[in-house]
């Protein structure tokens, strides 16, 4: 895999679930997804799959749910997994993909002042997190 080529898979600290879904196959179920950027997102998977595979990803977590069309573009190890990296067919899908990438970061935001003792609703938290990180979040 080319460096100039990863660096469109930004590296961001996502620990949200995802489902995976080879085209015509079942479903994998859920894995961690570990980078979201401007060209698509990785994951890590038990699976390794082959370069130019067609994978449909759907993230529940947000409401309404995304669901995207990708191809996977690099393939790595990662200790006993594989990082895989997908690019997303639909230019539209980027930019959705970065939004929900944003509301997880809020969600996580959210519940580390939970776990210090403040409580907030989603759009408290949100609020805080913008001001406080979206100028560096890089949409």
């Amino acid at each position: 895999m080319k460096e100039n080529e990863r660096r469109k898979f930004i590296r961001h600290p996502v620990n949200v679930p995802i489902s995976v879904v080879p085209q015509q196959e079942s479903s994998l179920g859920q894995m961690p997804m570990s980078d979201v950027g401007t060209g698509g997102l990785a994951f890590l998977s038990p699976i390794a799959f082959f370069k130019g595979a067609l994978l449909k990803i759907n993230i529940t977590f947000v409401q309404p749910e995304f669901e995207a069309s990708t191809i996977v573009c690099w393939l790595r190890h990662a200790g006993d997994q594989f990082e895989v990296g997908v690019k997303f067919l639909d230019d539209d899908a980027s930019f959705k993909a970065r939004m929900v990438e944003q509301v997880c970061h809020i969600e996580e935001y959210r519940e580390q002042a939970r776990r210090n003792g403040r409580t907030l609703s989603s759009e408290q938290a949100a609020h805080e997190w913008i001001n406080e990180y979206a100028a560096n979040f890089g949409l």
